[in-house]
């Protein structure tokens, strides 16, 4: 399995630039494994809304004090190598990814995969494709003590997914090899043809 960076964001709200990160999860899988983590809360210089600390628990006496995304995302690049990211939900993370990086004046070219994409050809039959209704749906499990949207528990929730579907897309192509270029081309294509895609490559295998 091609080695990639699992990355998650907890975020003020929605709009990348007016709002900030508040914390990273990442973790580089290599062939099914977690190596390495990272993880840190950030101060985004204005209090947390209400509805962020309901959902993820994050609340401002929490990040004060904390370093600011700018001092971060240095680290976080250093950590992430040139490997290429996988988010679910990738659109969300890429945005704040590549603007948290602007500010940071750090570099910021990367290649995002997205879990939700892939998961919606591969698992078609799942009620919602939601982390968690996946995770239950598949049968996954959340870290002992750890929680739903925090950073590091989604990177890691999203860790188990990406190597399930990689293994259901392995086992359908009778063991071939799976690259980022299938991956990609995978999720790419529409929900209605990737049978008969996957059906033809294997084939010509």
């Amino acid at each position: 399995m091609p080695s990639v960076a699992i990355i998650d964001f907890e975020t003020t709200g929605m709009r990348a630039g007016q709002d900030r990160i508040i914390e990273v999860g990442a973790a580089i899988l290599e062939n099914g494994q977690v190596v390495a983590t990272f993880n840190e809360l950030m101060d985004p210089g204005f209090c947390i809304p209400g509805f962020i600390t309901s959902l993820t628990g994050i609340s401002t006496a929490m990040v004060r004090g904390k370093p600011r995304p700018e001092a971060v995302m240095p680290r976080l690049r250093a950590f992430l190598g040139d490997r290429p990211c996988v988010a679910h939900n990738a659109a969300f993370d890429q945005r704040f990814f590549t603007t948290e990086m602007a500010l940071a004046g750090e570099g910021h070219d990367r290649d995002f995969l997205c879990s939700v994409l892939l998961a919606r050809r591969l698992v078609q039959q799942a009620p919602s494709h939601r982390l968690g209704d996946l995770a239950i749906h598949l049968g996954l499990t959340m870290p002992p003590g750890m929680r739903a949207h925090r950073a590091l528990a989604d990177v890691l929730m999203t860790c188990q997914l990406w190597t399930h579907l990689q293994q259901r897309l392995q086992e359908r192509l009778g063991g071939r090899k799976v690259d980022l270029d299938l991956l990609r081309t995978v999720m790419r294509k529409p929900k209605a043809g990737v049978d008969r895609y996957l059906a033809e490559f294997a084939a010509a295998g």
